[in-house]
């Protein structure tokens, strides 16, 4: 059982006996801390440390209080909150994790911009759905913007991988993501005369130039750019032309 495994104490610096209050994670690690520090960030915490139903340390006038997180969540959460410290995180679990942690104890606009950025910038493209699920659950509206990855799925031929997430959110949050991705693509669908859709293969080549347009060796950029409004409709995103790449007979012209 959790409770007879054997009590440890977190590396620094989460291990100084100056600290004076003490978090034990589900399972067993001491987090010595300063109440003030934690205070400061969340008022959930300052709450925590002022009620009477906490017990007192064997060693120290340090008190004890255990939460019910990991001791790899608690330690990512606290490298948020301490001044002098940046969290590793190692999986994508380990930052939802931190992300729900960061809204169930009201952690301060600060930290929690600084946990989205570290989020968004290792995970947004492999689970940008489970991200915007979180999102809308949390109304986080600019980590909802994670949205646009959503454009590099075909949703016609297939559909937006689910996630677990998504049945935490209502039905207005996924059709808002549906019709954002409809309207991208229509937008993209006149990418024919704008030219900053295409790769810079196409730097001397003017869309809106007549000459260029009725140039014969201009042919294979006018089908090529033709074809691709249709892929465009479908998964408007930049991606979608250079994942696919230049045609031979279209670079050399």
């Amino acid at each position: 059982m959790t409770s007879e495994l054997p009590v440890s104490t977190a590396s620094a610096p989460f291990d100084r006996v100056d600290a004076d209050v003490i978090l034990l994670t589900s399972d067993r690690v001491e987090f010595w801390v300063f109440k003030a520090i934690l205070s400061l960030s969340s008022p959930v915490f300052e709450s925590m440390f002022w009620a009477n139903d906490s017990k007192s340390h064997s060693e120290t006038s340090a008190r004890t209080f255990e939460v019910p997180e990991s001791s790899t969540t608690l330690e990512i959460l606290l490298k948020l909150i301490y001044p002098t410290t940046t969290p590793t995180l190692k999986s994508y679990n380990d930052a939802k994790a931190v992300l729900e942690a960061i809204s169930k104890y009201e952690i301060s606009d600060l930290v929690l911009k600084r946990a989205k950025q570290l989020v968004a910038a290792k995970y947004i493209q492999k689970h940008f759905m489970s991200i915007y699920a979180l999102s809308c659950r949390y109304r986080w509206k600019d980590l909802a913007l994670t949205a646009r990855e959503s454009l590099r799925v075909d949703i016609v031929d297939n559909t937006i991988p689910y996630v677990k997430e998504m049945e935490e959110i209502t039905a207005a949050c996924y059709h808002r993501l549906l019709l954002y991705h409809r309207a991208c693509g229509i937008a993209a669908h006149g990418a024919d005369s704008d030219d900053k859709w295409f790769p810079t293969v196409y730097g001397r080549y003017n869309s809106s130039c007549g000459k260029c347009r009725e140039e014969p060796g201009r042919a294979g950029i006018n089908e090529y750019r033709t074809a691709f409004k249709a892929m465009l409709l479908r998964r408007p995103s930049p991606s979608t032309i250079l994942d696919v790449g230049v045609p031979d007979k279209v670079a050399a012209t």
